[in-house]
């Protein structure tokens, strides 16, 4: 099938963020190719397209299936290109997938006519199988975490798909059928890489464990760093971020990832986000040596009142000392803050 998958743009008169690699639409497009299908990638972030200039390659862009991402951000921006597109191509197939629509999927589906299905949380094995059930002709009565709409243009909710356990069997996110050109900041591509999925805490503001489960679900060291291998031969990039909400949630895999840098002789450095009751000394130490130069840390507020009301599970004295240390061995830090 023609898949095409979409990256919406910020809303007009909204702070964007610099783009980077979409990585839901990269892995989704690497589980899709890797079952034959032709996928395309419209990246509206990146190349700062309009709704205007969407719309002129959405016709040039054969398509069976429009699969658009959404964020609460980005929620009423994506609706509107799906809107765009089933215009343009009655016949495909509109999806929806994403955090807000995840939560938001029948309303979604109420509120805009033009959209025909929602995945739910974890997508890769939800949208294989959409795929095969829709160029097959098949019912989607079965297909596990989604929300649709049937021929009676009722809205069909399927339970909840069970979350994928091994994130090793997962392919490596498809980069080259992404406008790499265009994600370059100061002349380079920073090249994201999530090594788990899921978390123990719920801190009340944080979607994560929602979407992705209350565990945690981990790659192991040799898959990830032969990710960062990959990219590194292919693409000759030395430098990467880590997506994880809490990378040192296991410290005992995190020393493992350096000395599977060490003993590989990768030149490379990162940067990763963590709790900042997760991290020692000797920790920062080893991810120092073995090419880290910043940590992202969830200090979320200067306040232990409000740090209470989050859940957060945090005092100040942990942000404290994790700063104190961290400045020590050399690394740079970001605070990450919950404002409002």
């Amino acid at each position: 099938m023609k898949v095409t998958l979409v990256n919406p743009p910020y809303p007009q008169n909204v702070h964007s963020h610099p783009p980077f690699i979409p990585l839901g639409i990269a892995y989704l497009g690497a589980v899709a190719e890797k079952e034959g299908h032709k996928v395309t990638v419209i990246d509206c972030q990146a190349e700062k397209l309009t709704y205007k200039t969407f719309s002129d390659r959405i016709k040039q862009t054969p398509s069976d299936i429009i699969g658009v991402t959404s964020t609460t951000l980005l929620y009423k921006s994506a609706m509107k290109l799906i809107t765009i597109a089933k215009q343009i191509h009655p016949q495909a197939f509109t999806i929806l997938g994403g955090s807000h629509g995840s939560f938001w999927d029948k309303n979604a589906l109420n509120e805009y006519p033009s959209l025909d299905i929602v995945v739910r949380k974890e997508g890769e094995m939800t949208f294989l199988e959409l795929l095969e059930k829709l160029q097959t002709k098949k019912g989607l009565n079965n297909v596990l975490g989604i929300t649709y709409r049937n021929q009676e243009n009722n809205i069909i909710r399927n339970p909840d798909r069970p979350l994928i356990e091994n994130l090793d069997l997962l392919p490596f996110p498809a980069h080259h059928i992404l406008p790499l050109n265009a994600l370059k900041r100061m002349g380079k591509v920073l090249f994201p890489l999530i090594t788990s999925r899921g978390c123990v805490y719920w801190c009340d503001f944080c979607s994560t464990v929602r979407m992705f489960g209350r565990g945690y679900r981990m790659r192991s060291p040799t898959n990830i760093v032969d990710e960062m291998e990959m990219i590194h031969k292919k693409y000759g990039v030395n430098q990467y971020t880590f997506y994880d909400d809490a990378f040192t949630v296991d410290r005992k895999r995190v020393m493992e990832i350096c000395k599977e840098l060490h003993n590989r002789k990768l030149d490379l450095i990162w940067d990763c986000g963590t709790r900042v009751d997760m991290v020692d000394r000797e920790l920062l130490e080893t991810m120092r040596k073995a090419g880290c130069i910043a940590v992202w840390l969830g200090v979320e507020s200067g306040s232990e009142i409000i740090l209470g009301a989050m859940n957060k599970g945090l005092k100040l004295n942990q942000t404290r000392l994790a700063y104190k240390i961290a400045h020590e061995v050399g690394l740079i830090t970001i605070a990450n803050v919950v404002i409002g």
